[in-house]
């Protein structure tokens, strides 16, 4: 039985993910099993999962969404640990080796997550994001938005099943949706070093503002109607989370759009006022290769 499980859900993704599967093969560490879902596709990942024929198991099934593949993924798992990399992604060879490595000195943490790059099309590093240890990462997840990003991540595979898994109505903010409530079960560790590439590119799901915008608020409505701890946080959340937008949406140079989240952001929680006259700095540090809210 295969000590890790790694789960990779594809949906039309023929030019990505023979470099994902090479990156999960090509790890030092070796007990693992890979799982690719394919979830509806049209072009030819059938055939690029056929070339990995006896070294990796496939399955595929009519379009769900990625939350869905996911799950049918790690129903297929056999793995004490699982990890989720997207068909875009890529892992560092060291990886899994130095956060098991981790995750067997620490039982009491449930997930380790590491820092990564954020890359192009063409695996050119935009920015290398930190890892950052907060003392209350539920506290940190409401107000910041998704601190913890999917392929830099390896969890119990027990504590998943126990969370319920990814909720399918949810694409884009499905991953901040499991961290919060999984930060409500466990703790977090991370390793400082850049052990994954996460791609950011035209056709990627993550460049849908629009699509960012309803899950953002489905999750923190969903959040707050279950959990009753961290509502004095509730308003300066939601505030946040419109600033988030606003910043996106402007920077995507869609000025209405931004301006509406602006406003609703400081009618949410007046004080964030501070938030939008710090933008020209922010936008500054993000042309240089920072983060703009």
């Amino acid at each position: 039985m295969p000590r890790v499980s790694v789960v990779i859900p594809a949906y039309n993704a023929e030019r990505f993910l023979a470099q994902a599967v090479e990156s999960v093969l090509g790890q030092t560490y070796r007990d693992l099993e890979v799982i690719v879902i394919d979830d509806g596709s049209t072009d030819a990942t059938s055939s690029v999962v056929d070339s990995y024929a006896g070294r990796i198991r496939y399955q595929r099934q009519a379009n769900a969404g990625v939350s869905a593949a996911r799950n049918a993924g790690f129903r297929l798992a056999a793995g004490e640990f699982v990890a989720f990399l997207d068909a875009d992604d890529l892992w560092e060879p060291t990886k899994l080796e130095r956060q098991i490595a981790l995750l067997d000195t620490r039982p009491g943490n449930g997930l380790c997550f590491s820092a990564f790059h954020r890359v192009d099309g063409n695996l050119r590093v935009i920015q290398t994001v930190p890892a950052v240890d907060y003392p209350d990462f539920c506290q940190a997840l409401l107000l910041h938005s998704c601190v913890v990003t999917m392929p830099t991540v390896v969890m119990r595979s027990e504590l998943f099943a126990a969370s319920g898994g990814f909720d399918v109505r949810l694409s884009q903010c499905a991953d901040w949706d499991l961290w919060l409530r999984l930060s409500l079960r466990t703790t977090f560790v991370s390793l400082k070093e850049p052990l994954a590439s996460y791609r950011t590119w035209p056709g990627n799901m993550s460049s849908s503002i629009r699509l960012l915008e309803r899950d953002t608020f489905a999750v923190l409505d969903k959040f707050f109607a279950e959990t009753e701890t961290y509502r004095h946080l509730k308003a300066r959340a939601y505030s946040n989370h419109w600033m988030i937008l606003s910043g996106s949406y402007l920077h995507a140079g869609q000025l209405g759009s931004s301006l509406r989240c602006l406003k609703a952001g400081l009618i949410e929680h007046p004080r964030n006022l501070g938030r939008p006259l710090g933008l020209p700095a922010r936008w500054l540090r993000r042309r240089l290769g920072g983060r703009t809210w």
